[in-house]
């Protein structure tokens, strides 16, 4: 981890430069810095417990860089790939990745579905992109026996109803509640069972 007045630094720069630019690309619904902090900012920093010195990661989705972005500022030991497919956003993720120097993220516009040759990751991690089945399905050629995914999603039930679709001889899974939220949101990790 960086030093923790470099991290509150950087996390302070993404949200302005998220909101600035929002205000004229229209990224994302929230309106105030306020915002992007307590419900992007801080939701993503949970996933620093599930992350392992050299993880090797891969987001996808990735859309305004979270939690991609975040994990960026928060490892830089880790090498942390964005997979986004919309221009305008992959070139909002470029200008952020440059101007706060985060040497360890790479930015690739492309579409996970298509030409899925990115290699394999430790970690998987995903936001508001698909259903758990779906992500899996899509990355299926990016894991290896030791991957993780982390998954942002929202309530508990519709995380078990997603779950219903996935093969649970295949993947064991936690659900985990994110506390720092009004509304009810939880991410769900998953690894291959043994």
């Amino acid at each position: 981890m960086r030093d923790q007045e470099k991290i509150t630094k950087l996390l302070e720069q993404l949200v302005t430069r998220s909101f600035k630019f929002n205000q004229n690309h229209n990224l994302f619904q929230r309106k105030t810095k306020e915002e992007i902090y307590k419900k992007d900012v801080l939701e993503c920093l949970e996933i620093n417990e599930h992350i392992i010195k050299d993880d090797k990661i891969l987001d996808i989705g990735s859309g305004g860089g979270f939690p991609g972005l975040v994990i960026g500022i928060t490892n830089p030991n880790n090498k942390i790939d964005l997979v986004e497919s919309n221009q305008k956003k992959c070139y909002f993720l470029k200008q952020i990745q440059h101007d706060l120097g985060l040497k360890n993220v790479a930015i690739l516009n492309k579409r996970i579905e298509k030409n899925n040759m990115f290699g394999e990751y430790d970690l998987i991690t995903a936001r508001a992109f698909a259903s758990i089945e779906k992500i899996t399905s899509l990355t299926k050629t990016n894991i290896n026996q030791n991957t993780r995914y982390v998954l942002f999603k929202g309530t508990k039930i519709k995380i078990e109803e997603e779950l219903l679709a996935l093969n649970t001889n295949k993947f064991k899974y936690e659900i985990i509640n994110q506390g720092n939220q009004k509304k009810e949101r939880h991410f769900v990790k998953i690894s291959l069972n043994e």
